[in-house]
């Protein structure tokens, strides 16, 4: 078994000098002395070792290297032991050694043998380092915040600052300082309010070094309470500068007042009843709720005769300040039910439903007609679904897989809702009533049982696939 393993060895020798011997062809042609340099990178970092070899052909003269001073590299001694020449028994192959690379040494490295030169430049720079990169600060309201981001590197690094991912302008200066000192870049966020609280971010880049970092900071600004429309976990949230709101109601119904606010810390709520121009406080008890966030206070009251109508104040309270709101209780229609209900068609979670209501006032959302408590606007319908159970022919509103799904009304022509999402492979008792400023409608109790699908493709009714089938069979007659 001997023998093969050296043949084998031979053989991967005599490939190693077979490459070799191409590789001489091929630089050195026609005999000609010739010179280059072959590096790996010209890019080092501070602290890096590296090695750059000078390559010369047919020369008469021995290869020299010269640094950027244009001093000639001498070879290792015990003084010179960071930058040298390594001498080899081929003279033709020669290394200039680089031990823990320095910013000086960046430059025109000149390797030379006679008239022959051949110079590559390498540049050594300094990764900008953030031994901190997340950090959260808290901010008052009215008051500046500075956010520090000390990225001190070579070449200097671009610096730029966002607020949840949005670039911060430097032109904005009636918001926004952006200054540098010694690679210390600052952002000064003026006059504090609620919207400055989020994410800001310093990204750092030297584009040179294809080197990138970061710095984020997560803002806080402590602030009074603020009204705003509706609970601060919806969406399309606006601030709203009313301190009376009319709320209309219905007798011998339930009707709950909201009082939603935004502020930091969370606010302290007190609801006080007016009467004859003084304020008779409510005492907490089963009348009042508080949201989970503590950001919002409901008031439930049940209204058995017009003795409960007038005047309610709600109040909010932190330690950077208070607002109140008027809630100016008045009588309402109680809309009418929808006329009809049907099912277009169904998917794996959604059911989308046809809504009539010829009775019911719709008009558009943005329209500037007032509203009169006798006659109040539809806004929209409320779906409930209880899954179907064998055995039992009354529907259980009440348990817990029982669901209740509004929907709004944008435009006065829109009869189509989807509604969703809902447990696959289900069939459900569904109910639907109106819904305006003062409650609820009567619940519209369907007779047809809606289901869900075991998959993605949606299904239609019978009675559309007929139409579906008459409408083909008509198409293909004529």
């Amino acid at each position: 078994m001997r023998p093969p393993l050296l043949r084998l060895r031979s053989t991967c020798y005599e490939h190693i000098v077979l490459r070799r011997a191409v590789a001489v062809v091929a630089f050195g042609e026609d005999n000609e002395p010739s010179l280059r340099v072959i590096p790996k990178s010209t890019v080092y970092n501070v602290g890096e070792k590296k090695a750059i070899y000078c390559e010369g052909m047919n020369l008469k003269e021995r290869i020299e290297w010269y640094s950027p001073s244009k001093a000639m590299v001498g070879a290792r001694t015990s003084k010179n032991n960071r930058v040298y020449v390594e001498r080899m028994k081929n003279d033709s192959l020669i290394p200039i050694i680089i031990q823990s690379a320095q910013l000086e040494d960046s430059g025109n490295w000149t390797c030379r043998s006679g008239e022959l030169s051949e110079t590559i430049e390498i540049l050594v720079g300094e990764k900008v380092y953030l031994k901190v990169r997340n950090q959260t600060i808290d901010g008052e309201e009215g008051k500046p915040a500075r956010l520090s981001c000390e990225a001190r590197g070579s070449p200097a690094p671009v610096v730029q600052w966002y607020k949840d991912m949005v670039l911060i302008s430097a032109e904005n200066r009636a918001k926004y300082i952006m200054k540098e000192k010694a690679g210390n870049y600052q952002l000064e966020i003026r006059n504090l309010n609620h919207l400055d609280s989020g994410e800001y971010v310093c990204k750092v880049t030297q584009e040179a070094l294809s080197h990138y970092t970061d710095k984020r900071y997560q803002l806080v600004v402590q602030h009074k309470p603020l009204l705003v429309d509706q609970p601060i976990q919806e969406e399309n949230m606006y601030i709203t500068k009313y301190k009376t709101q009319e709320i209309y109601a219905i007798l011998n119904e339930t009707k709950n007042i909201s009082c939603n606010t935004i502020a930091n810390p969370p606010p302290e709520f007190e609801w006080h009843r007016r009467k004859d121009g003084f304020d008779e406080r409510i005492p907490d008890g089963d009348t009042i709720a508080k949201s989970e966030d503590g950001m919002s206070s409901v008031l439930t009251l049940r209204m058995y005769d017009e003795t409960y109508l007038g005047e309610y104040k709600c109040s909010a309270k932190n330690s950077k300040g208070s607002v109140s709101i008027i809630f100016h209780v008045t009588l309402g229609n109680k809309p009418e039910p929808p006329d009809s209900v049907t099912v277009i068609n169904s998917t794996v979670s959604d059911i989308l439903f046809n809504v009539t209501c010829s009775s019911c006032p719709l008009v558009a959302e943005d329209s500037q007609v007032a509203e009169q408590p006798e006659n109040l606007r539809v806004l929209g319908y409320s779906f409930q679904l209880t899954p179907v159970v064998d055995g039992y022919v009354v529907p259980d509103w009440d348990s817990e897989s029982a669901v209740e799904i509004p929907v709004d009304i944008y435009d006065p022509d829109d009869t189509l809702f989807s509604v969703g999402p809902l447990q696959n492979s289900t069939s459900f008792y569904t109910r639907v009533r109106s819904r305006n400023a003062a409650g609820f409608s009567e619940w519209l109790v369907l007779e047809e049982h809606p289901s869900t699908t075991s998959s993605g493709v949606a299904t239609l009714p019978s009675l559309v696939l007929a139409l579906v089938y008459f409408v083909a069979v008509f198409v293909v007659l004529r």
